[in-house]
């Protein structure tokens, strides 16, 4: 397989930039999109180059596609990820992998059992920031890790209608899901880097979440995550709060602050370049940039082609691997049965 043919489950705005990297990808590239409405407009200029295919069951059954990229909305992941994996295609699946850890165990399995990958599709665990904060972690720069904040939330308000899925409760909409995994999988994965493992599970979830009758959705959500060896997480996430969106990691002797470190702060200047500011008490604050390209996904869909043409079923790390997943599933799955104010 000289490069990795992919076809697309989904075909809505993060599909878009996902199709848009590949054209920068140097394992793969895009044969064709599936979609329940062909006639929709503007899909043949959205995706140039691509077959569209009526209807997601057929593109399963299309010879020339190797893989695919899952992002239908949340509710509907496992159904396409357990048929592709049975149609022996590879998938690569958009966050959060399942509504509920038991549907990440059933992808797993069924990946296991057709011997093809299965990748959540955190883009930010791929960009070389990510690594550099283990790297700094790792070394010291800051001491022995004690704390960490990390949050995100948007003010969402012109989407507050009852058919878009942030805010339908049938669609899994709400903070957690959508929002509040990426701060939970970055805790995870500092608390790991911080024990010498590629990840960490809590041993306790506390939170408490604000859903309105209105919506019958999270709409802002906290939670405290307690780590073996003394670390602790606060984690936020809002689909109706604008919140700072920055990820801190306190330790002994100084804390680092990263920006939107979701997107390694390339939403602000889209040069796929990310930054770290290492901070500390009565000292210049410095700065590390890190550099990319300008399409984020291109970094996973790179890790994920190399794992496969290496013959591997799972990303490796700082990549989401089964149990990455799962763990961090598990973590959401506690985060929503919190109380609701």
């Amino acid at each position: 397989m000289a490069k990795v043919r992919w076809g697309i489950i989904g075909p809505g705005s993060i599909a878009g930039e996902f199709a848009d990297a590949l054209l920068m990808s140097r394992t793969g590239e895009l044969v064709a999109i599936s979609t329940r409405d062909p006639s929709r407009p503007g899909l043949a200029d959205r995706f140039a180059g691509a077959r569209i295919i009526d209807g997601y069951m057929a593109l399963l059954h299309q010879s020339d596609v190797d893989a695919v990229y899952i992002s239908t909305p949340h509710p509907s992941h496992a159904e396409w990820a357990i048929a592709a994996a049975r149609a022996g295609k590879h998938v690569l699946v958009e966050k959060p992998a399942g509504i509920r850890a038991a549907e990440v165990t059933a992808m797993i399995e069924a990946a296991r059992a057709a011997g093809t990958f299965f990748g959540e599709a955190f883009m930010y665990r791929l960009h070389p920031m990510t690594s550099a904060i283990a790297d700094l972690i790792t070394s010291g720069t800051i001491g022995e890790v004690r704390m960490i904040q990390s949050n995100l939330g948007l003010q969402m308000e012109e989407f507050r209608h009852p058919d878009h899925r942030l805010y339908s409760k049938e669609l899994a909409g709400g903070g957690i899901l959508d929002m509040g995994c990426y701060p939970v999988s970055m805790a995870r994965f500092i608390a790991g880097v911080a024990a010498g493992r590629a990840f960490a599970d809590p041993v306790s979830v506390s939170g408490a979440i604000h859903v309105p009758a209105q919506s019958g959705v999270d709409e802002w959500a906290s939670a405290t995550l307690a780590f073996p060896g003394g670390i602790v997480a606060q984690v936020s996430c809002a689909v109706s709060v604008a919140l700072d969106n920055v990820l801190r990691i306190y330790g002994a002797t100084g804390w680092l602050e990263i920006p939107e470190f979701w997107s390694a702060g390339s939403n602000r200047d889209g040069s796929g370049r990310g930054y770290i500011h290492i901070c500390r008490e009565d000292m210049p604050r410095e700065t590390i940039t890190t550099e990319g390209p300008d399409r984020m996904y291109v970094h996973e869909a790179d890790a994920l082609g190399d794992a496969i043409l290496s013959g591997r079923q799972q990303f490796s790390s700082p990549g989401m691997s089964w149990d990455d997943s799962l763990g961090n599933a598990i973590v959401l799955d506690a985060w929503l049965a919190a109380p609701r104010v």
